[in-house]
Order: C-alpha cells, then sequence, then structure tokens
C-alpha cells in the first residue's frame, strides 16, 4: 500500500510540473489575457479541470509558475554569486543571467504575472514575496564582498541588496519594451563601471578612517 501511495504522489507532482511548464509557456506566447485554464490545458495537452484541481486557481496557478522558475533560476546563479570577491564581478553574473532570461523569456513570464497582478490586493503580495529569496542571496553576496571594507561598515547592506535587486528586475523589465535590446546592455556596462568606482572610493584611507573613528 505504501508504495503505491508514492506511485500516485509522484504522478501527481509530475502533473503540476506538467501544469507549470505548460503556464509559463503560455505566459510567453499568450501573455497574461491569454492565460486561462483551457489556453493552458491546449498548451500542455491535459484537462483545463486539472488546473482547478491541483492549484485551485488560475491566478495560484501563476504564483506557482513564477515561484517555480524564479526556484530554478536562483539555483543555478547561486554558486556563481557565492563565488564572486568584489561587486564588478558580481555586476558580470547579473549580466550573465540578463542574457539567459532574454534568451529563454523568463522577463515575458514576469512583465505578464506582475501586469496581471496590478490591483489585486491577493496575488500582487505573493508574487512580490518570490522576489525575496533574490533579495537575500544578493545581500548574503552584497555582505561578503565587504567584509573586509571598513568604510562599508556604516553601509546597510540589506537596502543595497534590496536596490541592487529592484534595479536589476527594472532593467529586465524595461528591456522587454526596447526592440534593439541595447539599453539594457548600456545600463549594465554603466553598473560595472560605477560598481569598479565604488570599490575604489571604498579603499581610500581617508574613508577607512573616518569609518573606525565612527565605529
Amino acid at each position: 500500500m505504501a508504495s503505491t501511495g508514492k506511485r500516485k504522489n509522484s504522478s501527481g507532482e509530475e502533473t503540476r510540473s506538467r501544469i507549470i511548464d505548460a503556464t509559463l509557456t503560455t505566459l510567453k506566447t499568450e501573455g497574461i489575457v491569454g492565460t486561462s485554464a483551457r489556453n493552458i490545458a491546449k498548451a500542455g495537452d491535459f484537462n483545463q479541470a486539472l488546473v482547478f484541481y491541483h492549484f485551485g486557481s488560475v491566478d495560484e496557478l501563476v504564483i506557482a509558475a513564477v515561484a517555480d522558475m524564479s526556484r530554478t533560476r536562483l539555483e543555478n546563479y547561486r554558486p556563481r554569486l557565492e563565488a564572486v570577491t568584489t561587486l564588478t564581478e558580481m555586476v558580470a553574473v547579473a549580466r550573465e543571467l540578463h542574457v539567459e532570461d532574454v534568451r529563454d523569456d523568463n522577463m515575458k513570464v514576469l512583465t505578464q504575472a506582475f501586469a496581471g497582478a496590478v490591483g489585486n490586493p491577493d496575488v500582487g503580495p505573493k508574487l512580490y514575496a518570490e522576489l525575496d529569496p533574490w533579495s537575500d542571496l544578493v545581500g548574503e553576496t552584497v555582505e561578503r564582498v565587504l567584509a573586509d571594507v571598513p568604510a562599508a561598515a556604516a553601509i546597510d547592506k540589506a537596502q543595497i541588496a534590496q536596490a541592487v535587486s529592484s534595479l536589476f528586475l527594472g532593467i529586465e523589465l524595461l528591456d522587454g519594451l526596447d526592440s534593439t535590446r541595447s539599453n539594457a546592455d548600456a545600463l549594465l556596462e554603466t553598473l560595472e563601471g560605477l560598481s569598479r568606482l565604488l570599490e575604489l572610493v571604498l579603499q581610500m584611507p581617508g574613508l577607512q578612517g573616518l569609518a573606525k573613528s565612527g565605529s
């Protein structure tokens, strides 16, 4: 009996994964307006009743799909961010993420999901919460990179992490509106330059002495 239960559970997880994959495909091809149970079922070749059986509603399914995509991206990039030692390297990893997001249409999923969440007090906060793991990872990276910089002691690293995450998301969202795809590249190049400048400033002896006197 136990093995039968495990098979049923495995089958259920496979079905949920299939539905989520179909939802991501639908968001990319049809947008949020066309992301209905019927279109999702059509994309995945299954009965649309499964959407409601496994997720309760299309809104909850969209949230689950965004969470799944975000988790996959996070698992992919965690080792890369954990390996960086400078702010400049951190921006370089962000550029890699941007290139892959464009290639895989991940930003289409986020922009469409966020568009559907505007004005929805139930969906909006849940989607926003899916960004928290990214902010946490960025925060950990900033904390580690600046750990040996005395002048960085007075900086609120949690706020920096939030600002970096928001800035990167903004670049990604705006890039979807730019047919040339050149604006995001230019902004990322600017960020690389600013990160190098900030690293130099934080290493200035005067600032280091100021940080020590204020501690």
